[in-house]
């Protein structure tokens, strides 16, 4: 009897469960979804062009040829198309970059001069990139201000100055540090150089530096222990090389400090 009476608990739960899952509006839940794709396109636009009309954007075609050789094994390692990314830089002395609506990702002239390493920057864009692939832009837009808001697509200053200056939840940063390491393990790119990117912010940030990137961050110091944690269980022994050459990193510095628009 016992054995039956599971057995019709187990039905009462199956049945239970299966009319739940009737009640569920999919076909809404998937409307939903495909809105919120061309709300993140839209903003994406919205953003970019903010972005475009206050700040000075670096177009060189040499300083973007070395930015991709060290995202594109980032993407392409790691199964993600390269084609649905849009980096950018601009010229900014603030140290900071950011991830951006429909996966753009904007790092400013001012972090690249003050890191030191190619790989550094490898561990900064595998961090924005796991913000994109978790879709934490749009989760901590939507929390901030309202989907609503958002669709009616007024307060475009209000969300990049949110976009740029404002750090995500430390659950969601947590996350998005925690897949970086992953990312930079495929790429075969040091994983450590996300845990010396933290060291290297620690011994700054009470410095009179603008380090936006870290102030706006949780504390790098927090941060460090379970990156360090997460980085002893990956590889210890696999080969990890620079996607470039020293040579190529401190060109693009040079690129970067020498930078001059071209005025028509």
């Amino acid at each position: 009897m016992k054995i039956v009476g599971k057995f019709i608990l187990l039905l009462a739960g199956i049945a239970a469960l299966y009319f739940g899952l009737s009640q569920v509006n999919w076909s809404k839940l998937f409307e939903l979804d495909e809105k919120q794709e061309k709300l993140e396109k839209r903003l994406g636009k919205l953003v970019i062009n903010e972005l475009e009309n206050t700040m000075t954007i670096i177009r060189d075609d040499s300083v973007k040829q070395i930015v991709d050789s060290l995202f594109n094994p980032l993407a392409s390692k790691n199964g993600i198309p390269r084609k649905s990314y849009k980096i950018m830089v601009v010229e900014d002395s603030q140290i900071n970059a950011f991830a951006l609506p429909d996966r753009h990702i904007v790092l400013t002239t001012g972090i690249i001069n003050f890191l030191d390493s190619a790989n550094y920057l490898s561990a900064i864009l595998a961090h924005e990139m796991a913000h994109c692939e978790k879709k934490h832009v749009m989760k901590s837009l939507i929390t901030q201000f309202g989907l609503d808001l958002l669709l009616s697509g007024s307060g475009t200053s209000e969300v990049t100055n949110f976009l740029t200056g404002q750090a995500f939840s430390r659950k969601l940063e947590r996350e998005a540090d925690e897949q970086a390491l992953v990312y930079l393990e495929e790429a075969r790119v040091d994983p450590k150089s996300l845990q010396q990117v933290m060291e290297l912010f620690d011994v700054y940030l009470t410095g009179d530096l603008d380090l936006t990137w870290a102030s706006t961050h949780p504390s790098p110091s927090d941060r460090k222990a379970y990156i360090e944690a997460k980085i002893e269980t990956l590889d210890a022994d696999a080969d990890y090389r620079s996607p470039i050459q020293s040579s190529t990193w401190k060109k693009l510095q040079l690129l970067i400090e020498n930078y001059s628009p071209e005025v028509d």
